[in-house]
């Protein structure tokens, strides 16, 4: 990891600014900087831009500017450090996925910069349509990897300041990490885009947010760290093998062993299930409301 690790530390911890020399200290100091420039940006006080490479690099640089030197910088960059090293990670791979490699991050955030220009940067577009296209651009972004660290927060800054100018929203404060890390799995690896639909799809229905947001806090209350594990909503019309894991008011939890779901009470069959009982789901067509509605 070419100048970005501290010579001498164990487990290459990043270089920062604030002196933490273990992953578990430079988190600890890292996010709440991270997250006071994130609230500066959503009152809109942070970079603005034309949805192009130089945009996201100046959202990772007030995302990151009091943690990295190199924030703003792209990995295929040569960045001089105050310690009078150079950072620079052209190929980077995390176990066996292998990133775009750094002299092809220009011309392949280029490319996204003009399939968006093209669209008119997804303006005009019902709820559904834009919520598909703009998670098919997160995955292209993810694919190219342009930052040693922190793309993840930089794009969905990017992407939520996307949904904003084109009369949509995106909540990924819903998302659990670990649904992330299997959709961009998935679309990056596989190059099946379809968790990442389905995720954009629901962080962009009120309704659906407002049920995942219900069912972590009460997760949260109980301790229960819903963040690795993969939680979403019942999907409409699909078909699946459900355990009830309870009901509470109007909406009710479930697993397919693997996942969590969550759905509304009156959708499920009558009589109700009780806790632990196993059941066929089928989620009515219109079951989050009118799915195709404009912005």
């Amino acid at each position: 990891m070419p100048g970005y690790t501290i010579d001498g530390v164990p487990d290459h911890v990043l270089k920062n600014k604030l002196g933490a020399t273990t992953h578990d200290e430079l988190q600890h100091f890292e996010t709440p900087l991270v997250a006071a420039r994130d609230s500066e940006i959503r009152s809109g006080l942070g970079p603005r831009g034309n949805f192009d490479g130089e945009q996201l690099k100046a959202i990772h640089r007030h995302l990151f500017q009091d943690i990295y030197e190199w924030a703003g910088h792209t990995r295929n960059e040569v960045v001089g450090l105050s310690d009078g090293s150079f950072a620079t990670e052209p190929f980077m791979h995390k176990g066996d996925a292998r990133f775009m490699a750094g002299p092809a991050i220009p011309s392949a955030l280029d490319e996204v910069t003009r399939s968006l220009r093209q669209s008119d940067c997804l303006r005009g577009l019902p709820r559904q349509e834009f919520a598909h296209r703009a998670a098919d651009i997160m995955a292209k972004i993810n694919g190219i990897h342009a930052f040693r660290e922190g793309n993840g927060r930089t794009q969905r800054v990017f992407m939520e300041e996307l949904a904003r100018q084109a009369g949509h929203t995106l909540d990924f404060s819903v998302v659990s990490q670990e649904r992330m890390i299997e959709a961009s799995i998935a679309a990056y690896e596989r190059g099946d885009p379809s968790a990442m639909r389905r995720l954009f799809d629901e962080i962009s229905n009120p309704d659906r947010v407002e049920v995942l947001r219900t069912a972590e806090q009460s997760l949260d209350r109980n301790g229960f760290n819903w963040n690795e594990r993969y939680i979403a909503t019942v999907e409409p019309g699909h078909s699946v093998e459900l355990t009830l894991v309870g009901i509470a008011g109007n909406q009710f939890m479930a697993h397919t062993g693997s996942q969590i779901l969550l759905g509304r009470t009156s959708d499920l069959p009558k009589p109700y299930p009780q806790g632990g009982a196993e059941f066929t789901f089928v989620a009515p067509e219109h079951c989050w409301g009118q799915e195709n509605e404009r912005g």
